[in-house]
């Protein structure tokens, strides 16, 4: 049984949407702030543990990173067959909300509570309000949105099943994440370009542009590879199958013939893996472990953020930026404005990869002063009035 904490730090309870994962877009930056926060005060962190990530969640809870804090793990709901098809396709809550919004992870997120005996009670973005009832939050509660949280479920692919899914699913996110917005004393947008649609969505005028935190990651950059790219990605999210598509069909064709790309992240169904082997000096090299891709960054002449759907702050970019390492973007996920080449003209994004491909070609974007203002944002956000 855990005691009562009695500490004059501040009393942190951090409410989760997924499990923390080093290797994942919003996993990355879910660790990164939760490494953030034990620096901050004495940390308690409500997860959602699927059956199938059990092991994983051990893992995560061992990781040094991350020692120190007190977790909290909800449990899904466990229906399956036409029964549990039928209540998901009625039930007014999504359904990755509605499998952890039980009882069993009320009572979880109460524990909790009266253990932590919290001074900051944070929930990142409304797939996190499962274990409140009714999924509901209150005044006293800081909601930080990783993503306007609709544009995850919006799907307009080939996909028959998928679009009957996101059709089903869209409208039962967006009420959530207007609830959510409405009621939260404080909101936070990952992205400036978050802040007025969340305003609008939650009626409000007070949305806070809070940064995404990231550590800057050292890395030796010595032997850099001429003409040797860069793209990180996932293919368990449509936006990035898109997005490496358009760039390998219109862009790619365009960069200088001695340059090589490197595609690294999770592919599902070999798919990543085929795309990659149907053109032209590409090589998909597999989901990497992180010293792995800490050294792969170390060669690259460059990196490339092709995102052109979603919201949010892409962390290829983020990662990139963190390592020193060049980046070449779509305007439209560019949250950084000028200091980060962008365009969504394929033939003018193929140009700026062109000028960069020699080392020592452009200065490095200023991320200490970045990560500054980031942690100042967050300092603001989550402890002051």
């Amino acid at each position: 049984m855990n005691k009562l904490v009695n500490t004059d730090r501040p009393r942190i309870l951090c409410v989760l949407p997924g499990l923390p994962d080093r290797n994942t877009g919003g996993g990355v930056l879910l660790y990164e702030t939760l490494t953030y926060l034990l620096t901050r005060g004495t940390l308690h962190a409500v997860v959602p543990v699927a059956k199938h990530l059990e092991k994983a969640f051990a893992e995560l809870t061992a990781q040094a990173d991350l020692q120190g804090i007190e977790w909290h793990s909800l449990r899904e709901r466990l229906s399956g067959g036409i029964s549990g098809k039928l209540l998901r396709l009625v039930s007014p809550t999504p359904a990755e909300v509605m499998k952890f919004a039980t009882v069993a992870n009320h009572c979880v997120l109460e524990q909790a509570r009266h253990i932590c005996g919290a001074t900051t009670e944070l929930v990142i973005s409304s797939r996190a309000t499962a274990p409140y009832p009714g999924q509901a939050i209150s005044s006293n509660v800081r909601l930080y949105m990783m993503d306007i949280d609709p544009r995850i479920v919006r799907y307009d692919g080939p996909s028959l099943k998928r679009r009957i899914t996101s059709a089903i699913e869209y409208p039962k996110v967006d009420r959530l994440c207007r609830r959510s917005l409405a009621a939260a004393g404080r909101v936070g947008a990952i992205s400036q370009a978050d802040v007025a649609e969340l305003n609008r969505m939650g009626g409000r005028s007070d949305v806070h542009y809070v940064p995404p935190l990231m550590r800057p990651r050292l890395t030796d950059r010595s032997s850099v590879d001429s003409f040797h790219v860069l793209i990180t990605t996932n293919f368990s999210y449509p936006p990035n199958i898109a997005a490496l598509e358009w760039f390998l069909h219109k862009c790619w064709p365009h960069v200088d013939r001695r340059a090589r790309l490197t595609v690294t992240g999770i592919d599902v169904g070999d798919k990543l893996a085929w795309l990659c082997k149907q053109n032209q000096r590409v090589t998909y090299a597999g989901c990497l472990p992180r010293n792995e891709l800490d050294a792969l960054f170390g060669r690259v002449s460059l990196a490339v953020n092709p995102t052109r759907s979603g919201s949010g702050f892409q962390i290829k970019l983020l990662e990139a930026i963190a390592r020193g390492v060049p980046i070449v973007s779509t305007a439209f996920s560019n949250r950084l404005g000028s200091a980060i080449p962008s365009s969504d003209d394929p033939h003018s994004m193929a140009e700026l990869i062109n000028q960069r491909l020699i080392p020592g070609a452009v200065q490095p974007f200023d991320y200490a002063a970045f990560h500054q203002e980031a942690t100042t944002a967050w300092d603001r956000f989550v402890f002051g009035e």
